[in-house]
């Protein structure tokens, strides 16, 4: 009984395959869907290889690609949306400080005045000196307002400004006013605005 299995089970690819190449055109189509068929594989193979690739070379470090500076119309996809309140708080009706600084003396002081009338949106505005960015004036300016400042004309500044409309962050370089003159400043983010800013996530701000 066995030995009659194995002889079956011998014989059983001529059986199978004998009527194929028993004459030409059998033999073409056999090796041809042979042929259709590795190709196929080969295509999925690569498909899937190419998914794989893309996935790995993905950006996963969210917080190093907001960090750098981007354009500014890049910027605005990372911001973090409308800012409702002032943490929990109302916004004022007015400008006014929302933290005022100590209160400066000397001959050096000039008045700064923070123009908002270009922007349809109020703004948050931090000014800082980048030795001591612990110290620092905050104001708030509703659209089309402005607001004056004093600060000393002889020490460098950095302004950050937070568009209370989109969430979006912004810092200037460092500037040093005149002494001879009282200044104004545009609070506008544009290339023409005469002051470069670049933007910033909400941790820097």
């Amino acid at each position: 009984m066995l030995s009659k299995f194995a002889k079956w089970l011998f014989q059983l690819p001529g059986r199978l395959f004998g009527p194929i190449f028993r004459n030409r055109l059998t033999i073409f189509i056999f090796f041809m869907l042979i042929a259709a068929g590795v190709f196929s594989a080969k295509r999925y193979l690569r498909a899937h290889q190419s998914d794989d690739e893309f996935v790995t070379t993905t950006p996963t470090d969210y917080n190093r690609t907001i960090q750098r500076e981007m354009p500014l119309r890049e910027a605005r996809e990372q911001c973090g949306g409308p800012l409702h309140d002032n943490a929990g708080q109302t916004w004022p009706s007015s400008a006014g400080y929302l933290h005022q600084p100590e209160r400066l003396t000397g001959t050096g002081l000039h008045r700064l005045t923070l123009d908002n009338q270009g922007n349809d949106f109020a703004v948050l505005v931090r000014l800082e000196t980048p030795t001591a960015p612990q110290q620092l004036a905050e104001v708030f300016i509703p659209a089309a307002g402005n607001f004056d400042v004093k600060i000393d004309s002889a020490v460098e500044h950095v302004m950050k400004i937070k568009n209370i409309k989109s969430g979006c962050n912004f810092r200037s370089r460092a500037f040093a006013l005149g002494k001879d003159s009282d200044w104004r400043m545009p609070l506008e983010m544009h290339a023409n605005s005469g002051i470069e800013f670049q933007s910033i996530s909400d941790r820097e701000f």
